[in-house]
């Protein structure tokens, strides 16, 4: 069992759990309001551990992935979420002239509360967008016009625990699939899974 497995046989459990205690209803206006969010986790692409030039994610020296993200309910169970983000690799020493990559994404998804009616519901996400990724920069933006420009796709589940009028707390599993249409460090694949938390300001 590889520790992505693990992860979700965990999520799964906690949030049988957790449906005991939290599992009543919630006020109606939190589903019909919208939020900010931030995330904070982790994104590992495949070509991380596939690609000789990485060495290994650790090697790589990824940073966290983090986005701000602002949802937006229409009707019933259904929202709209617009994301951005940021994400880089940083001493890449094998790869001879790169010595660091950025990545930064734009994207819109479907989000599918499934269990509306409580405080603590699960729920399925997927949209695209674009991708931006920058090499040998010191800042997000620097040199941003001569970033690769890449489409990516991604499918996701995840739970939120509304903890009051106005906060809320979340955990959120995806894989993205997502290209370059110019090799960036040598690579063009940035797929993998991605795992983040979020905390949810309620408006």
């Amino acid at each position: 069992m590889n520790r992505y497995t693990q992860f979700l046989s965990g999520c799964l459990i906690i949030f049988c759990f957790v449906n005991t205690a939290f599992g009543q209803p919630a006020q109606k206006s939190y589903h019909s309001r919208p939020s900010f969010s931030i995330s904070v986790g982790n994104w590992q692409p495949h070509s991380l551990n596939d690609e000789p030039r990485f060495d290994s994610f650790g090697a790589a020296g990824a940073t966290p992935f983090v986005s701000l993200s602002f949802l937006l309910p229409l009707r019933g169970g259904t929202n709209i979420c617009l994301s951005t983000g940021f994400w880089a690799l940083q001493d890449l020493d094998e790869v001879e002239t790169v010595h660091s990559l950025t990545l930064l994404p734009i994207s819109i998804d479907f989000k599918y509360i499934l269990v509306p009616e409580n405080r603590l519901t699960a729920y399925v996400q997927y949209g695209g967008g674009f991708y931006w990724g920058i090499e040998n920069v010191s800042s997000p933006l620097e040199n941003i016009n001569e970033a690769r420009t890449g489409i990516g796709v991604n499918l996701g589940a995840g739970f939120d625990l509304t903890l009051s009028h106005y906060l809320g707390f979340g955990v959120e599993f995806q894989y993205v699939y997502m290209v370059f249409d110019r090799p960036l460090g040598g690579v063009e694949d940035f797929s993998g899974p991605r795992i983040t938390g979020l905390i949810h300001f309620i408006l």
